[in-house]
């Protein structure tokens, strides 16, 4: 339940202030074991449920990029390269490394020969 979230999100969100950032969009997956999960979009400290791990991604995705909200810090580079290999949106705000740019040309290499 979203009790079980709110700890978690709130030492994020205290971690967050220190360096004067915001907590942002978040995809939250909670549950005790894989028979009992539930996914959350987590936006302004408002729980959005939903079905599957991968709407909640996809969801988190989509509002990050049309609210043009910044990736959270610590996974950054994985969210960039969500937004390039995957949802083949490239502009001249990404602020990508080599790592994302590699792991993007060898998914989209494998994803045309497969």
């Amino acid at each position: 339940s979203t009790n079980d979230v709110q700890p978690t999100l709130n030492l994020r969100r205290q971690k967050y202030a220190k360096y004067r950032l915001n907590l942002g969009i978040q995809a939250v997956i909670v549950g005790r074991n894989e028979d009992y999960i539930t996914h959350y979009v987590v936006i302004n400290e408002v729980y959005f449920e939903v079905e599957t791990p991968l709407k909640a991604i996809d969801i988190a995705f989509k509002s990050m990029y049309v609210l043009d909200s910044k990736y959270p810090v610590e996974c950054a580079r994985e969210w960039h390269f969500l937004q390039e290999g995957i949802y083949g949106i490239s502009n001249d705000k990404n602020i990508s490394n080599l790592a994302v740019l590699a792991l993007t040309e060898d998914y989209l290499e494998f994803k045309s020969n497969h």
